[in-house]
C-alpha cells in the first residue's frame, strides 16, 4: 500500500524543513541553523525509515530521494570537515 495523504504529507513537511534549515545555513553559517540542519536531517531519515515500505511502493519515491539529497549531502559535508579539523595535528 502506498503512502496514506497524512503519511505523505508529513514526510514532505520533514523533508521541506531539512531543505529550508538548509538553506538557512547556507546563508548564514550560523551554528543554530546547523544545529537545526543535524535535527531536520535525522527527523526526515526518521521518517524514511518509519515508512519504508509504503514508500517503495509509492508513486513519488524519487522525488523523496532527490529533495532529500542537497540536506543530506550538506550535513555530510559539513561533518566530514568536522572530522577533518579534528584529524589536523595542532602543530602543524
Amino acid at each position: 500500500m502506498a503512502l496514506s495523504d497524512k503519511e505523505r504529507e508529513e514526510l514532505e513537511g520533514s523533508i521541506y524543513d531539512a531543505h529550508f534549515a538548509a538553506a538557512k545555513f547556507i546563508d548564514s553559517g550560523k551554528d543554530i541553523h546547523k544545529h537545526l540542519l543535524e535535527i531536520s536531517v535525522k527527523e526526515a531519515l526518521d521518517n524514511l525509515e518509519l515508512l519504508k515500505e509504503e514508500i517503495l511502493k509509492d508513486k513519488m519515491v524519487g522525488n523523496y530521494k532527490i529533495h532529500l539529497l542537497v540536506p543530506l549531502q550538506l550535513l555530510e559535508l559539513i561533518n566530514s570537515r568536522s572530522d577533518n579539523e579534528i584529524d589536523k595535528d595542532p602543530q602543524e
